[in-house]
């Protein structure tokens, strides 16, 4: 009845407003690799642990659950710098952007197949939709006066321009010469994510560099170094097409565009790891 239904209501509304007076509100971090760290072990999470001077990544499920058994602490601002130089020379290297061009061209050439592709059978179904026309136009050439029949006449009509326009958009773009962004714009795209990550908006650029990994995630293994102190491998699928291709919009000078779109960051690119001792 109502009043239970009201009764009920208030109820929820007095047990939220209990839960959220005592709810801890979500403290921002000034730390850009927060909430990216996985520990190669057991796969949890990693966070800052404060030391004297220094701050710390350490396992979440060592320090707090005791289930891992990865006590290996590692200072943030060394992750930070070692992960940062291992994204910057994985994308500066002649060999690496050799290799993003290369792949980015595979990419366009197949959305171009696509393009192709598509017209073909738009063409097809478009050749179905006039055949249907020109039956309707037979009707009424008949004396087939009805409404019915012309409104018929009339939708057909206008999906058939509709494909039209399709077919003449697909086959501009399977026909349109591929022309790859030069190299100076990767070497713009790393300053431009270095000065992304060195501004105060650590959030932000918090957000850009998961979006440019796999999972948004990169794991650090416990090894041994070359001097024989204890290290970690930090290992990340960055997929450089989508940094490349998100920043379309703002070109390097002097290119004069070329087709890029986003759609050419789909799927699986490279690969960047880097080892690095604790500090």
């Amino acid at each position: 009845d109502r009043a239970t239904w009201d009764a009920v209501q208030a109820k929820i509304e007095e047990h939220a407003r209990a839960y959220n007076a005592g709810a801890v509100p979500r403290r921002k971090t000034s730390y850009l690799l927060t909430g990216m760290l996985k520990c190669g072990c057991c796969g949890a999470l990693r966070q800052i642990n404060g030391g004297s001077t220094q701050r710390y990544y350490r396992c979440t499920a060592n320090r707090k659950r005791g289930t891992c058994t990865n006590r290996l602490s590692v200072r943030e601002g060394l992750t930070k710098q070692r992960v940062l130089e291992a994204i910057g020379g994985a994308l500066s290297s002649p060999e690496s952007v050799a290799y993003i061009r290369r792949r980015l061209a595979e990419r366009l050439g197949s959305l171009s197949r696509d393009s192709a592709t598509e017209a073909t059978e738009r063409a097809a179904r478009l050749e179905r939709t006039e055949e249907r026309i020109r039956g309707l136009i037979l009707m009424q050439a008949e004396g087939d006066r009805s409404p019915l029949v012309a409104q018929m006449r009339t939708d057909l009509e206008a999906q058939a321009e509709t494909e039209r326009t399709a077919i003449e958009d697909l086959r501009a773009q399977a026909t349109a010469p591929i022309r790859l962004p030069p190299v100076e714009l990767l070497t713009d795209r790393v300053l431009a994510l270095k000065a992304l990550t060195d501004a105060p908006d650590v959030e932000r650029a918090r957000a850009a560099l998961k979006r440019y990994l796999r999972d948004g995630t990169i794991t650090l293994s416990p090894d041994v170094g070359a001097d024989g102190k204890p290290a970690y491998v930090a290992r990340a699928e960055f997929l450089p097409l989508v940094f490349l291709t998100e920043n379309a919009e703002t070109p390097s000078e002097g290119y004069q565009g070329g087709r890029c779109p986003r759609s050419v960051a789909r799927g699986r690119f490279a690969r960047c790891t880097t080892s690095f001792l604790r500090g």
